[in-house]
């Protein structure tokens, strides 16, 4: 009885500190809630600001790192996501989109999830502001193709040295889909879906339906789930019928393949790196002959990693050094049977190891109206200098390859771009040089015109390659990648000098989302040709057409394109006509990449 007494007793003195303890933490738990929305509507009111734009704004670079310098070396106390709605336009501020549109859009598109913009992030709570590690995950945020813009804004907490930070994002609308292959004799089409269920993941779909198959239909399906348990790691697996993986011969490949990827977001990351195995396999879905169907059947391994040096420096300091290592394995279980093909590159195994050490520094401009029709582009200035070295076995030759490689990039707060580009590399053997490539590049893009409500940005390229004391590498060739309509893989050319202009206009005109830009460009090839009948060969393309987008669709810029041809491969006048779908153009990219050698074709 006298415990019963005394548990009482307990019960009358404890309880009021109990409920004393749980409306204090009721009342705590309500200030923090109403501190994060004080907080989050003052960051969505300044990242609203920023990445809208209105009809006659004007276009001025800014360095990415601006928003944040005055916060250098402050301390994130906290970190809260916000996300934009489909209801408010981000390129014309002075609009409001239409309900039925927003309520559509809503209904059949999840946002992602607020752990899915957290798994992107590289920065944490309790460490000291870096500010070019936060302008680098704004842009790591943006290329995401599933994000159309983002923000991050930092809003300093009164009367200490700490800051609470809130990711803006807005979505695009990620269910997609293109048509492609022979319309309408034989089409594809292709559905997907770039962010399922709101957790970066992309499952897409296609379909070729074609007559002369057997069978008619080829299919292929592929994944991708982008950070990989937050561990900023990619990883994508498919199967295709469709000869759309990694392919090295002329026929219809089907393939499995498997690739993990960790590229290096950011020069205060450590590692980076990635593995890719493939089975890829001949078809012959066109039922042609035995004598001209090459059978065969190969395998891909593919794999890096490397280490970033400095990761650790002063935040001001963004000098780096990049030092990976590389080991590829192309191996035929089955070969063509024709003996012609066994003596081409291509049809043979191929092993190599590759290192490369990287010196380089690279930062971001911000801007827009370079190949986007408003959205925030950001555009690198910096430099690389790559020092390759490795050892390739290939037609029964094993060759030791070195190469160098050195990347210039400028952008001017007034809104001009420029890049250079050389590199040159080559294999050794019986105390020479062999299948060595020069390659020299450069491009220059002007500012942006305001024309009233239009706004117009021209730019140039020029490339020149050459190859020297060629042993087993492919010769120069031109196709479509180039100039529309022209494919000659038969020039045999050594040298090859191109030049690239064009002029586009970015208009105020819209259409249920799409704006619109007319262009006109000009294409310029001279190659040294020396199987042909006359040395020099030179080729001129004259265009010009429309490029519409919908910066809130996942789908890239649709390209309506004519261009007229004086004089093709075969020396007679030549109109093409040409419709892109899913043209993507970036200014962005990694800091660095697996070792590899010079590419030219």
């Amino acid at each position: 009885m006298r415990c019963l007494y005394l548990f009482l007793i307990l019960i009358i003195i404890g309880l009021p500190v109990f409920v004393n303890a749980q409306e204090k933490e009721k009342q705590k738990s309500k200030t923090k809630s109403e501190e994060k929305k004080s907080v989050t509507r003052k960051a969505l009111q300044q990242g609203i600001k920023f990445i809208s734009t209105t009809p006659k704004d004007t276009i001025v670079n800014e360095l990415s790192i601006d928003p944040y310098v005055e916060y250098t070396g402050r301390i994130i106390r906290s970190i809260y996501i916000e996300r934009i709605g489909f209801e408010k336009s981000l390129y014309d501020s002075t609009k409001k989109v239409k309900k039925t549109i927003t309520r559509v859009a809503n209904a059949l598109h999840r946002n992602s999830k607020e752990k899915t913009i957290r798994n992107h992030l590289f920065f944490k709570t309790h460490e000291p502001l870096i500010p070019a590690k936060l302008s680098d995950n704004e842009r790591f945020l943006r290329d995401l193709d599933f994000i159309l813009d983002s923000r991050i804004v930092v809003i300093p907490v009164e009367g200490t040295d700490s800051v609470d930070i809130t990711v803006i994002t807005r979505d695009v609308f990620s269910l997609g889909g293109s048509l492609g292959g022979s319309f309408p004799t034989a089409p594809k089409f292709s559905i997907y879906d770039a962010n399922v269920s709101g957790r970066a993941q992309r499952i897409e779909y296609s379909m070729l339906v074609d007559p002369e198959r057997s069978p008619a239909v080829g299919n292929a399906l592929y994944y991708r789930k982008s950070s990989l348990f937050g561990s900023l790691a990619n990883l994508e697996v498919g199967y295709t019928e469709l000869n759309t993986n990694r392919s090295y011969g002329e026929e219809n490949e089907f393939a499995v393949f498997t690739r993990l990827n960790r590229p290096l977001v950011s020069p205060y990351s450590r590692l980076a790196g990635g593995i890719e195995l493939s089975r890829n396999w001949s078809e012959n879905v066109f039922n042609d002959p035995d004598s001209i169907f090459a059978q065969y059947n190969y395998g891909i391994l593919d794999t890096w990693i490397g280490f970033n040096m400095g990761a650790d420096k002063r935040a001001s300091n963004r000098h780096r050094q990049f030092w990976a290592v590389r080991y590829f394995d192309g191996n035929y279980q089955d070969q063509p049977e024709q003996p012609e093909f066994l003596e081409e590159r291509k049809y043979n195994d191929v092993k190599g190891y590759l290192s490369e050490f990287t010196l380089y520094r690279q930062d971001y401009f911000k801007t827009r109206y370079v190949f986007g029709f408003g959205r925030t582009e950001d555009v690198p200035y910096g430099y690389s200098i790559g020092f390759t070295a490795g050892y390739i076995t290939q037609l029964l030759m094993e060759r030791p390859y070195a190469a160098i490689k050195f990347n210039y990039s400028f952008a001017s707060k007034k809104g001009n771009f420029y890049r250079f580009l050389i590199q040159t590399g080559g294999f050794y053997r019986n105390e020479d040089m062999e299948d060595v490539v020069v390659q020299v590049g450069v491009a220059y893009f002007t500012r942006v015109w305001n024309l009233n409500r239009y706004k117009m940005r021209s730019y140039i390229t020029t490339n020149y390659t050459s190859i020297y004391n060629r042993k087993s590498i492919d010769w120069l060739y031109i196709n479509k990648k180039f100039m529309p309509g022209f494919s000659n893989y038969d020039l045999n050319a050594e040298d090859r000098t191109y030049v690239h202009f064009e002029s586009i206009l970015f208009t105020p005109w819209t259409l249920l989302g799409f704006r619109f830009g007319p262009f006109v460009s000009i294409d310029a090839i001279k190659v040294q040709c020396i199987t042909c009948d006359k040395l020099d060969k030179t080729f001129i393309g004259i265009s010009t057409g429309l490029r519409t987008r919908n910066e809130n669709l996942i789908f890239g810029t649709m390209e309506v394109k004519a261009t007229y041809i004086p004089s093709n491969e075969v020396g007679e006048p030549e109109f093409v006509f040409g419709f892109k779908q899913n043209l993507r153009v970036k200014n962005t990219g990694s800091f660095v990449r697996a070792p590899s050698l010079v590419l030219y074709n």
